[in-house]
């Protein structure tokens, strides 16, 4: 775990669209304080040995058709977002909505991950903002609004020209966060967080790069929350915190299919996924993403989305109900549970 960093000098963008030119693309298509102290980095987090949950199940509870290809990665915007953001393997982008219904169509667009995004207003225009890494191994940002047939790319100078390997994001805590809280580390050095900030800057945005974070072992996910940040290594393949009533349950999932819950008094649950009536989750998920405000698809307790092929070779994005979980009113344990 890491606490948050120095703020360092910005990185101008490269070859990048003006946001008002951007904006006004999308409003066309439309309807109608201080730096923060640093301590040394301890060791990335790793999974630890858990206790047996008697039987701790989620709920599939819908999935999207078959959308064609393989997918990498996947990425959530909450909140007045509720939209889910999906790349595939072949470089194609595609958005959905909380229903698992295609806000757009997949557009080959060359990204090779995504992670998970905000909805914001820029220059009085609504829209969606998701960061990723290209086929390339760049940052870019991946913006859409009203009616746009797909995302629009918008690149970032990531102040590297190593290939970025990893990447994920995080709400800003303050106000000098910006937009969004972005993290990602590269191929040339997989054990240094780099973490930054995306803020408005005239008609552009920028990122503003903080101190890099240093682990002790190769990184394979990493998550930005409001108190720190947090890398994970091998076996971890993604992690998410879904906060819903002033609560924080964090959802972890290995490279062999596993799912961890990890509860607001550090109790470590592991737990399953049950098949639906119609819904059949990935055996082996390709990423996991999430949100504990979903203001679309009628998840009061928030939802975790994973992707991947279903059993019936269908690739496809499923929605995970943690209500069982997240709407317990004095917080979810095993303990109580089992009772």
């Amino acid at each position: 775990m890491f606490k948050r960093p120095h703020l360092r000098a910005a990185k101008r963008l490269v070859n990048a669209p003006s946001a008002l030119t951007l904006l006004f693309l999308a409003a066309a298509c439309s309807p109608g304080d201080a730096p923060v102290e640093t301590d040394a980095v301890d060791t990335p987090v790793d999974t630890v040995e858990t206790q047996d949950s008697e039987g701790l199940t989620l709920p599939a509870v819908w999935q999207t058709n078959d959308l064609g290809s393989p997918i990498k990665s996947i990425g959530v915007a909450g909140e007045l977002g509720s939209t889910v953001a999906v790349a595939f393997t072949d470089g194609g982008l595609q958005f959905l909505d909380l229903e698992g219904e295609r806000v757009t169509e997949k557009a080959d667009i060359g990204i090779s991950q995504v992670a998970d995004g905000r909805f914001m207003r820029l220059q009085d225009t609504p829209v969606t903002v998701f960061p990723g890494i290209t086929e390339r191994g760049d940052l870019s940002l991946y913006i859409h609004g009203g009616e746009l047939p797909e995302p629009l790319p918008y690149p970032l100078d990531a102040g590297t020209d190593e290939v970025i390997e990893g990447i994920c994001s995080g709400a800003p805590t303050f106000e000098r966060d910006g937009v969004l809280r972005i993290g990602f580390w590269t191929r040339g050095d997989r054990r240094e967080l780099k973490l930054g900030r995306l803020v408005e800057v005239g008609e552009n945005l920028i990122l503003l790069l903080d101190e890099p974070a240093q682990a002790q072992r190769d990184i394979t996910a990493c998550m930005l929350t409001d108190t720190e940040d947090v890398a994970y290594s091998a076996p971890v393949l993604s992690a998410l915190d879904l906060n819903n009533r002033s609560k924080n349950y964090r959802f972890i999932l290995d490279d062999l299919g596993g799912y961890t819950l990890v509860t607001p008094s550090a109790e470590v649950i592991e737990f399953e996924v049950l098949d639906g009536i119609t819904v059949r989750p990935p055996q082996a998920p390709t990423d996991m993403a999430g949100t504990g405000d979903a203001r679309g698809g009628g998840y009061p307790g928030g939802v975790i989305v994973v992707s991947g092929q279903a059993s019936t070779g269908a690739h496809t994005v499923t929605f995970i109900d943690p209500s069982k979980v997240t709407l317990e009113p004095f917080g979810y344990s095993a303990a109580a549970a089992d009772e």
